[in-house]
């Protein structure tokens, strides 16, 4: 079965199996080593093909007169070249050739072959996108003031129609590289671009969108949003594939018709937040609702087979996310517990969800959220700088008796607990009773 779309890309693939087949590839394509750049043929018809490099932007050496001539292609810092332009800046073609092979097979650049009239199969060079240009000028030697003046007024001009991303214009005090600064930007930019189009999605899918690579955003770049207060789980960026885990014995109907049955949601299962919105029912020996912050516990209580509906948040939850749990608790209407972090940010966390439990009419507490369980026996951590911001922003907010006592208690032993711990034991008796019964 094809998915929607299969059969044009199927297509292009069998033009570009069949002219390849049928023709040698240009000398220049044969020399690319296969395992660091991914072919994918593009164009109307598929006869063009576009190359791609699986590796990140890496530093590699160059003799003097490689760099002089990458310098003579990078003066003008344009992102997108046609290669005859590339060509006409050297009298060496050989030369040119292999210098744009090591680039891309090192990850700076993307290059787009075009087939030349009547010679379909062979393919040449056409365009060559660069990938950090920024960072490629630094490593040759190229000055960057004047670049770095240009990038800072980017930043000061850039006006997002998003609230939440304007404390990103503070990172415009520290000094950091030109290279830097462009991938923030396009970051900032991309995240903007996301959250204005509503989407949601995973770590990987935005980096692709904002970035161009499937694997470029990384954990720098995490803590760098994180640094300025900004949340990926709650602009629609897991690490995991973003759909509402949930699990218990009950049997969900829509419209009449069972949605999914108890003997499947039992289990566990990852629904989509528009199937939940269809939801119009539920039946079952389900007692109360418990919201966990971390997917290990979520599991771990799914294994215990209480007559309780059990749902992962992952932490800040998405707009999608809070639609479709608040849709299902207003639905059913039972006892909301919640347990996240023993750390400030499981604080205001849990004080979110129990939120949108009060609205969907339902009555809320905070589940092993103790301000006795922040010891070291549990593997409590030190608060870092973060955590004391977030916990001074807790301050002046009205907490639950559970959650105010933690607080207090984070603030005088400056410790903090992840929720794991709490369950291991847990966990480890469970796993052994099954075992006992079993035998």
């Amino acid at each position: 079965m094809l998915l929607p779309g299969g059969k044009l890309l199927l297509a292009r693939w069998s033009i570009f199996f069949t002219l390849t087949r049928q023709n040698p590839m240009s000398s220049w394509l044969a020399r690319i080593a296969p395992e660091l750049v991914v072919r994918t043929p593009i164009g109307v018809r598929g006869h063009h093909l576009l190359l791609q490099p699986t590796l990140a932007p890496t530093p590699l050496l160059l003799p003097q007169a490689d760099q002089q001539l990458l310098q003579n292609w990078l003066s003008g810092r344009l992102m997108r070249q046609r290669w005859t332009t590339l060509l006409g800046q050297g009298d060496r073609p050989e030369q040119a050739e292999d210098l744009l092979r090591r680039l891309l097979e090192s990850g700076w650049c993307e290059v787009e072959l075009h087939a030349e009239p009547g010679r379909q199969g062979q393919w040449e060079p056409f365009w060559v996108c660069w990938r950090e240009v920024y960072q490629l000028r630094e490593l040759i030697g190229l000055a960057d003031n004047v670049v770095r003046d240009e990038l800072v007024q980017l930043w000061r001009g850039w006006q997002p129609e998003n609230a939440q991303l304007h404390t990103l214009a503070a990172s415009l005090t520290q000094r950091v590289q030109s290279s830097t600064l462009e991938r923030r930007l396009k970051i900032a930019q991309g995240l903007d671009g996301w959250l204005s189009a509503g989407l949601w999605g995973t770590e990987r899918q935005f980096s692709q969108y904002a970035l161009g690579r499937s694997k470029a955003f990384g954990e720098a770049d995490r803590r760098w949003l994180a640094e300025f207060g900004i949340a990926l789980e709650a602009c629609g960026i897991s690490r995991h594939t973003p759909h509402v885990f949930l699990s218990g014995a009950l049997d969900l109907y829509a419209a009449g018709q069972m949605l999914l049955s108890a003997t499947l949601l039992q289990s566990g299962l990852a629904m989509a937040p528009e199937a939940l919105l269809r939801v119009d029912a539920g039946r079952g020996n389900v007692q109360m609702v418990r919201i966990v912050e971390n997917l290990s516990v979520f599991e771990v209580l799914t294994r215990q087979a209480e007559p309780v509906l059990t749902i992962w948040v992952p932490g800040y939850p998405h707009r999608r996310w809070l639609a479709a749990v608040g849709h299902l608790l207003a639905v059913l209407r039972l006892p909301v517990q919640v347990a996240c972090d023993l750390d400030p940010a499981g604080v205001a966390i849990a004080l979110q969800v129990g939120a949108l439990a009060g609205k969907a009419g339902c009555a809320w507490q905070p589940w092993r959220m103790q301000a006795d369980d922040l010891n070291l026996a549990h593997g409590a951590q030190s608060l870092t700088e973060e955590d004391q911001h977030a916990l001074a922003r807790l301050s002046g907010r009205e907490l639950p008796p559970m959650l105010a006592d933690l607080c207090q208690a984070m603030q005088e032993r400056q410790l903090k607990v992840e929720q794991e711990a709490l369950f291991i034991v847990q966990a480890v008796e469970h796993e052994r009773s099954q075992d006992c019964t079993a035998r």
